[in-house]
């Protein structure tokens, strides 16, 4: 199973290390990521254009290094079934033909054989890492590959950086995002929504908030999770040369995913991501995943300090016997939603905030087969909860 799951984003094995590159290719900025020499010289990469961000496959020695093809059903019966494919029906293919300049960096020509066109490269070495110690292993490499069917090659615990990730890192940063209007709860309270163009979902950056400090953090929880559902899209867009489902060259339906600020206080953020994203696994990914930021300590909010009683157990947070009690209670006398749903709470529940004043305990995380569930709870008011938050505690639930 695990050999099943060491690849990139592309498909390619990798010889890990690899080498990360950029430059230019004619006019245009591209970056290049390219594996050690195997049998005969050959080598195995990969390389974008930052405008685009889709990850193309290179293959071959460094002076014929072939580029990929997108896959279409008249190319794949010709050449038969293995991919990604390096010439088009009449065996001609776009080759880079590249050596090496001083001690790292890289120039020749890209050779256009199928629309007769060349183009000068022209390449700058600029990071050293290993792919494979980033990618999804165990149970989320399996569920990846169940559910979403193409992922990004990087683990969720996996920070998008310029030191770990130098490939990826570029392919996010590069890209200007477009800026939504600013939605303005108070003087210093206030955030706007961004989007890359190349992927059109908008996500959330808090904008204006009294501590500085709490807002840089707060936005790079906000930049991780949007640049890694980013990635998620692109390397659905980048499934073309891998292989011809229904899914394969598309966003996986990111583009549809929805994004909502549900909750803003000084204190508290509270943001909800839902949609069925699809990249040709065995069903779509139904999900509706809350998460609720600190905004008093910074990072995400441990529900251990606000809750009496409550503990992280080995997979999710645990409640007192009181509070269950409490919960029940609440889902009887607020709650509209199918019993049937309710009755998977607290099993596969997560906390939010909806505003102006209400905390809500709905169904996240269920299976495929139970996806209508997803949402479905109890939203509480502040003032219901008083008896069950810690001492000092009551500074987070401000309206």
């Amino acid at each position: 199973m695990a050999l099943a799951f060491s690849v990139s984003a592309t498909g390619l094995a990798f010889a890990a290390p690899v080498d990360v590159y950029r430059g230019t290719l004619g006019g245009s900025e591209v970056v290049m990521e390219l594996g050690k020499p195997q049998a005969g010289g050959v080598r195995e990469g990969r390389y974008f254009y930052p405008r685009y961000g889709v990850d193309i496959p290179l293959k071959g020695p460094l002076n014929a290094l072939a580029e990929a093809q997108s896959l279409t059903p008249e190319l794949t019966e010709a050449l038969g079934q293995e991919t990604p494919l390096f010439t088009d029906a009449k065996r001609r293919s776009i080759v880079w033909s590249i050596q090496q300049q001083g001690d790292a960096n890289l120039s020749g020509e890209w050779v256009d054989g199928i629309h007769g066109k060349k183009l000068p490269i022209s390449l700058k070495h600029i990071a050293h890492y290993d792919p494979e110690a980033l990618q999804p292993k165990g149970v989320e490499a399996v569920t990846l590959a169940i559910v979403q069917g193409a992922g990004s090659g990087v683990a969720a615990d996996v920070p998008i950086s310029e030191k770990t990730t130098p490939y990826d890192y570029l392919r996010m940063s590069l890209q200007p995002l477009a800026q939504g209007k600013e939605v303005v709860l108070a003087p210093n309270l206030a955030w706007r929504p961004v989007r890359d163009a190349r992927t059109q979902f908008w996500y959330p950056r808090l904008t204006r908030h009294p501590d500085a400090k709490i807002l840089a953090q707060t936005n790079a929880v906000l930049e991780q999770r949007h640049w890694a559902m980013s990635l998620e899209a692109l390397a659905c867009k980048s499934s073309i040369y891998q292989n011809l489902g229904p899914a394969a060259g598309s966003l996986g339906n990111y583009n549809d995913e929805s994004i909502s600020v549900t909750y803003l206080s000084t204190a508290l953020m509270s943001v909800v991501e839902s949609g069925s994203t699809d990249c040709g696994g065995a069903h779509p990914n139904n999900h509706y995943d809350p998460f609720v930021l600190d905004l008093l300590k910074g990072g995400y909010m441990d529900f251990t300090r606000l809750l009496k009683g409550a503990k992280y157990g080995d997979y999710k947070l645990e409640y007192s016997e009181q509070f269950m009690r409490f919960l029940s209670k609440a889902v009887r006398k607020h709650s509209n939603d199918d019993k049937e749903c309710t009755d998977f709470l607290p099993q596969y529940m997560a906390l939010m905030l909806n505003k102006p004043d209400k905390m809500s305990f709905v169904i996240s995380g269920i299976g495929h087969a139970m996806g209508m569930c997803l949402g479905s709870g109890v939203s509480v008011p502040f003032k219901d909860l008083a008896p069950y938050i810690k001492p000092g505690a009551q500074r987070y639930l401000q309206p």
